[in-house]
């Protein structure tokens, strides 16, 4: 995707560039975390056999614990209990709340995912994992583009009310037999995907099939504690934003130039990818303020110095208007109608 360069005119037409980053849980190769620490030394978790169907029993969740706040709590792995060290976290761009195994697994936090990462596995090169992302479409639209996706290399199994303690009912997708049926594949991924009022998240628990006993177990006791936080109060514009430009991406189809959301700091631009938010760039927001018509005038800076503001229409709150200078008096002269904003979630 092209980074907007802030220049005099933005044409209504521009080619996207190729994608950034794959959706890690349609697939089967691992998108590698960007870090350079080795992973902890421990002997692998494997199993005899994978055990697919088997769901882990309810784990005991507390809503209202604060971020980054530990606390331990017991699960039960082949018929026995386990003490496990958990830490809550809340990250408000990504709009979900969840308890993670800090012992087992390494938090990696990206402006556009959060994942955990087996301590056991080399992290350039991780097969156990557990991502989660963001979607602006709605639960069904998101499930069918990843479907669609893993369809390719396996053959798929699907339950669109499938419970979790705190999200209540999901479309879960499991992704455990190759493609044509008959044998197991490497890997075994399990998507599910969380609705909620301004799209959906979407978390893909992936990992390798001799070492799914123990894996899937605990990513679904992970799941059991996550929760969407929508309309929150943490993002500034909350919604799914799009320009009005378009442009055309590798595999031929076109989509806005940019889709676009807010938090209280930042403006992230990116595209859609198999469903999902991927983050191209973001720019810092310098002011926020409400207009005396009731709308909303957010003033940013680009990375190349530009200044720029986003001011909702005085004839539609669903668009946002763009202007390439922070001067009221200028704005008539400096509207830039392919990078105004309209509402799409």
């Amino acid at each position: 995707m092209m980074k907007r360069k802030h220049n005099a005119v933005i044409p209504a037409a521009l080619a996207v560039a190729s994608l950034l980053v794959i959706l890690s849980g349609c697939g089967k190769s691992a998108v590698a975390p960007n870090v350079s620490e080795p992973a902890a030394d421990h002997e692998s978790v494997s199993a005899s056999e994978p055990t697919m169907k088997t769901e882990a029993p309810e784990a005991e969740t507390e809503p209202g614990r604060q971020n980054g706040e530990r606390f331990d709590d017991i699960i039960v792995l082949e018929g026995m209990e386990e003490t496990v060290h958990y830490e809550h976290l809340r990250n408000d761009t990504l709009g979900f709340e969840m308890d993670y195994d800090y012992e087992n697994f390494v938090r990696y936090s990206e402006p556009d995912r959060e994942w955990f990462v087996s301590c056991w596995d080399d992290p350039e090169h991780p097969e156990n994992y557990l991502e989660v992302r963001y979607s602006p479409l709605g639960a069904e639209a998101a499930a069918a583009a990843i479907s669609e996706t893993l369809s390719k290399d396996y053959e798929l199994g699907r339950d669109d009310s499938f419970p979790l303690d705190r999200a209540g009912s999901c479309i879960r997708i499991l992704a455990e037999e190759d493609k044509g049926g008959g044998t197991m594949p490497d890997h075994l991924q399990t998507v599910y995907v969380i609705p909620a009022d301004d799209g959906c998240r979407v978390a893909t628990a992936h990992c390798a099939t001799v070492e799914s006993e123990g894996f899937l177990r605990r990513f679904r006791y992970m799941m059991n504690t996550f929760s969407a936080v929508s309309d929150s109060g943490s993002l500034s514009i909350p919604g799914t934003w799009q320009t009005a430009s378009m442009g055309y991406a590798d595999d031929g189809t076109m989509q806005p130039e940019y889709y676009v959301r807010f938090t209280k700091s930042e403006i992230l631009y990116g595209h859609l990818k198999d469903g999902q938010f991927v983050l191209d760039y973001s720019d810092n927001i310098c002011s926020l303020e409400e207009t005396a018509n009731g709308g909303t005038r957010v003033q940013a800076e680009a990375a190349n110095g530009v200044q720029y503001t986003f001011q909702t229409s005085e004839s539609d709150n669903a668009v946002l208007e763009y202007y390439e200078t922070w001067q009221e008096e200028d704005f008539a002269e400096m509207y830039r109608g392919g990078a105004s904003l309209s509402r799409c979630s």
